[in-house]
């Protein structure tokens, strides 16, 4: 249920965590809204926090930051409460995001440790997969890939065909018979041994808050288990369009990123990993946008239809920074 600012002054849930804090709300003001919940700005007589309400496709976001701030507390912002039964989620302010902080004129090679940080976060949580897939954090993981793929293109409605800007019949007839090559691609992978992890899936500058040597990321919305490296793509994307870096910083964020995996493949064999990782997790954010829009209300849908066509013939046609 929707709930503005006015009402979260009233709220005793809100007030209760405050006082326990031994602060006292001042005012709220709402810094987002989609589908899948809204953000708030809490500032209060000692400082600010956020409050986010996560419902529909991440559903999974309180459960599962309370548990990352448990494992990795140096790698998350701190979890003042959560309330699973209305899927409020309370956040310390972690700073400033590094989005922000690179636009004021910081070092743009923060971006670098920004992906070196994450590669770690992701390693240590491949320990805890089956912790993750009961705490509700969908799975996505390489063998289930290509079922998830069929499910999509029986939506017909989600895809558009024949909509300008949408799927073509000539697309969805290649996407039909795409089926094969993506169990293949899902295979060559899995060769390599990588591990299934946490995929953030939404994994960029503005997600991740840096106060001075800290780095946390949040929004984890839109993640599942799956494999690794297809976190990458938003990352260099947001780096290359938003930030706009140059492309030696965009190749050390990579070689950061990807050194992180080493010891389970040589550089030649990481290369190939990355590439069809990215090309994967171009059908990652296909499936995350077919999700939302199915639990959106018309206003959002209208506005965001083109959003799974896009990215499944960013996938078909193998183009993920593009």
């Amino acid at each position: 249920m929707a709930i503005t600012p006015a009402e979260l002054q009233r709220n005793d849930w809100l007030a209760g965590h405050l006082a326990a804090r031994g602060e006292t709300f001042v005012r709220a003001e709402q810094v987002r809204d989609n589908p899948a919940g809204a953000v708030f700005a809490i500032d209060t007589d000692r400082g600010r926090c956020y409050l986010k309400t996560c419902a529909g496709p991440s559903a999974h976001e309180p459960a599962l930051s309370a548990a990352l701030a448990a494992w990795f507390p140096q790698d998350v912002p701190a979890v003042l409460a959560v309330d699973p039964a209305q899927g409020w989620l309370l956040l310390d302010d972690a700073g400033p995001t590094l989005r922000e902080r690179i636009r004021a004129g910081d070092d743009r090679a923060r971006s670098v440790e920004m992906v070196r940080r994450f590669a770690a976060l992701q390693r240590n949580a491949a320990a805890r997969v089956d912790d993750l897939l009961a705490l509700g954090v969908p799975d996505r993981r390489q063998s289930r890939l290509p079922e998830l793929f069929e499910s999509l293109l029986e939506d017909r409605a989600a895809l558009h065909i024949g909509r300008e800007e949408g799927v073509s019949e000539h697309d969805f007839a290649r996407l039909q018979a795409f089926g094969p090559t993506l169990r293949a691609l899902c295979d060559r992978l899995a060769a390599l041994g990588l591990p299934d992890t946490i995929q953030h899936d939404d994994f960029h500058s503005g997600n991740v808050a840096v106060r001075d040597d800290d780095y946390r990321l949040f929004d984890w919305g839109e993640s599942f288990v799956g494999p690794p490296l297809g976190s990458l793509l938003i990352a260099l994307r947001d780096a290359k369009w938003i930030l706009e870096h140059d492309d030696a910083l965009l190749d050390a964020m990579r070689e950061a990123y990807l050194a992180a995996w080493s010891d389970f493949a040589p550089v030649e064999r990481l290369d190939e990993a990355a590439a069809i990782s990215f090309r994967l997790a171009a059908l990652g954010r296909a499936l995350s946008w077919w999700s939302v829009l199915q639990y959106a209300d018309d206003a959002y849908r209208a506005e965001n239809w083109d959003a799974v066509p896009y990215w499944l013939l960013t996938f078909l046609n193998d183009t993920p920074m593009d």
